[in-house]
């Protein structure tokens, strides 16, 4: 008898447990449904331009052959994989601050025509800069685009533009507009948010002693993970045997210019960690700081502040300082100087 009422506690316990974690997975999906509902609301053209990815690692891509996406679902003209051995091609790795305002108006393109122009009677070759970049995208997700995408164009040279937000998790974060979270659908609802859960915890404890400014804190709390990222690029080049430059973009702090920059730690550490696993780093601080931010960044207003994005002017800085640096630097042509 003692047994029996022992196997029926134990089966009682076993039924209130299970429903619990039902009747929770059920509350949870009604959650964000109802918060995906309000973001669809607040964001109603997101579905023309956006959609999940089948790769579940980038979570959402660009709807080919839509709002100026191109077949293979990037803000560019369209490129065949196989190139023609008169063609150099460089492809650039980004997110929206590579993509640019649009896809002709950005420092890719604006590169590759300068290259056409001034370069290629010269070096008997025709110049194409390929830009592989979408609005919102992390590293993790850009490593997909490196690993499974960039060298089907069978480039001869990488760059990796790095924004300071890059570190972000694309979906515990919120540093794409809420592409990730609009996006992301969870296989199971209450795993996700225990996941979730203890991110943030880790998070908030190893970033106790960091400090609070955004990007600042993102590369103290996350970086191991981030030298973790750059040692995987530099095995991927090698392994390639193609290679790829750090593009280390500075953000535009709101009320300074560049001689009060508070981030120049942050960069040097950066440039510490690519620099010694053997990858070049060419930090676009070196030129924008002659700037000021007002003069090469997008106009923000009163209800957003925008830290990242160049203007068509920053655009045409930072390619013709990419120009330099290919024709002087790492190519070692010495050709006259174009004005600006």
């Amino acid at each position: 008898m003692r047994h029996s009422h022992r196997r029926y506690a134990i089966t009682s316990i076993g039924f209130l447990f299970l429903s619990s974690i039902f009747l929770t997975e059920i509350l949870l999906i009604y959650y964000y449904q109802n918060a995906h509902r309000k973001m669809a609301i607040r964001y109603q053209n997101r579905e023309l331009c956006t959609m999940r990815a089948t790769d579940t690692r980038l979570i959402y891509t660009y709807v080919p052959n839509t709002c100026e996406a191109n077949a293979k679902g990037y803000n560019d003209a369209e490129y065949d994989y196989e190139k023609d051995p008169a063609i150099y091609r460089i492809v650039i790795i980004g997110d929206s601050v590579a993509a640019g305002p649009s896809s002709t108006e950005n420092f890719g393109k604006i590169l590759e025509k300068r290259l056409n122009t001034n370069l290629s009677s010269h070096r008997g070759k025709a110049y194409e800069v390929i830009v592989l970049a979408r609005s919102g995208y992390s590293t993790s997700q850009e490593l997909v685009i490196l690993e499974d995408e960039a060298f089907q164009y069978n480039p001869d040279l990488v760059m990796w533009s790095y924004v300071l937000n890059d570190p972000a998790h694309p979906v515990y974060h919120n540093a794409n507009g809420e592409l990730g979270r609009f996006w992301y659908t969870p296989q199971y609802y209450l795993l996700h948010f225990l996941q979730k859960t203890i991110f943030l915890v880790y998070e908030r404890v190893k970033g106790y002693k960091c400090e609070k400014e955004f990007h600042k804190f993102l590369h103290c709390v996350y970086h191991k993970q981030i030298e973790e990222n750059i040692k995987k690029i530099r095995v991927i080049s090698a392994t390639r045997h193609i290679p790829i430059i750090f593009l280390i973009h500075p953000i535009f702090e709101k009320g300074k210019t560049y001689s009060e920059y508070s981030l120049i730690p942050v960069h040097h550490i950066l440039n510490t960690m690519a620099t010694s696993v053997g990858i070049m780093v060419w930090d676009l601080y070196d030129v924008l700081r002659y700037y000021n931010p007002e003069d090469v960044k997008v106009a923000s207003n009163d209800q957003w502040y925008d830290p990242w994005h160049l203007n068509i002017k920053g655009h045409m800085v930072v390619a013709e300082y990419l120009y330099e640096k290919l024709t002087q630097g790492l190519w070692g042509q010495k050709l006259p100087k174009q004005p600006r």
